[in-house]
């Protein structure tokens, strides 16, 4: 299948041009916009990647017997693919209406470029840590202090970064011995706040980092007596250079996801990251969260290894994850 691309001032003029050239051959698979600078001026400009189908596609048959011809069911494999990926079932009419608009038949890859478009169309990635405080916050298990450790090696390796990591943790023995363990291992500065003013008194010392990674308390029963303390102590470091963090396992169902951006929401939450993905069988709900929420993703992680199993989040890395899918991934979102 042959991908064409162009560019113009809108998605609107992008589709015409298109379409004037090739008819109602066009089918869209990506559209990007963006904003394309001089020296003098700025201008909005959209791309987009399309494909075309013949006016009159093949049947995809069966033939079991001289006497039999199966036709291939577009609608039932799209639900296939929805179930073994796990999109929740409130979005399967959504999804299945974009076979429904064209009032014909598919191949199989249509109905995969359909439901990819759908899938990620929407979901939004976030590019770097750019300020000093970076905050982790989520549910208990998901692995904020693993991903710490994976995001300072990751910005010490990668970036050249000088980092520390911060714990606001210290009232578990398991969990603070646990970072004190690895900070060691991986030689990362550690610094330990229990109150808002031992954390004041460190921020003179923080001062010199590129970044500062910290590692909070973790909801359960347990985090109410600890929240008004680690809400003082992340006020503090709110008046300084800070972006928060929500760390989200995917393994947690719909509503799972959207409690832990409830909960955390009051602290502006500026991307997600996403763990356990080798833990799950299908990322449908992620994706859906994330497109529902319009919470971009920065980090992926799928694995305890330090600092391998962590991924920069993008739909080429996500796409590696579907179930029953044929095309070619790299046909999609080659490498840069």
């Amino acid at each position: 299948m042959e991908f064409l691309s162009l560019e113009a001032s809108d998605y609107e003029s992008a589709l015409r041009q298109a379409r004037s050239e090739y008819g109602n051959a066009v089918r869209i698979h990506t559209r990007k916009d963006f904003t394309k600078a001089s020296m003098l001026s700025k201008q909005k400009r959209c791309k987009i990647t399309f494909y075309l189908v013949e006016s009159k596609p093949p049947v995809s048959v069966v033939e079991e017997d001289p006497g039999r011809i199966e036709v291939f069911d577009a609608d039932a494999y799209m639900q296939e693919l929805l179930v073994s990926n796990d999109v929740p079932s409130s979005l399967h009419a959504e999804a299945k209406q974009l076979l429904v608009a064209d009032k014909g038949e598919h191949s199989r890859a249509e109905v995969e470029i359909a439901l990819l478009q759908y899938l990620f169309d929407g979901v939004q990635f976030e590019e770097e840590i750019s300020s000093r405080y970076a905050v982790f916050v989520g549910a208990a298990g998901v692995g904020k202090t693993t991903i710490s450790i994976k995001t300072a090696l990751h910005l010490r390796s990668q970036k050249a970064k000088k980092v520390a990591l911060l714990s606001l943790d210290t009232n578990r023995v398991g969990s603070l011995g646990h970072i004190r363990q690895l900070s060691r291992e991986f030689a990362l500065p550690l610094f330990e706040a229990s109150h808002e003013k031992a954390l004041s008194e460190l921020l003179p010392s923080l001062e010199s980092f590129d970044h500062v990674l910290v590692d909070t308390c973790s909801f359960s029963a347990k985090y109410e007596e600890m929240k008004p303390i680690q809400d003082a102590m992340l006020a503090l470091l709110g008046e300084k250079e800070c972006s928060t963090y929500l760390v989200l396992s995917a393994t947690f169902k719909e509503s799972d996801l959207a409690a832990q951006l409830q909960i955390f929401s009051p602290l502006h939450i500026r991307a997600g990251i996403c763990t356990k993905l080798d833990e799950t069988r299908g990322i449908g709900t992620l994706l859906g969260f994330t497109r529902k929420s319009n919470l971009p993703l920065l980090f992926l992680s799928d694995g305890q290894t330090i600092p391998d199993d962590l991924h920069i989040a993008s739909a080429s890395h996500l796409m590696k994850c579907l179930q029953g899918f044929s095309l070619d991934v790299t046909q999609f979102f080659p490498s840069a």
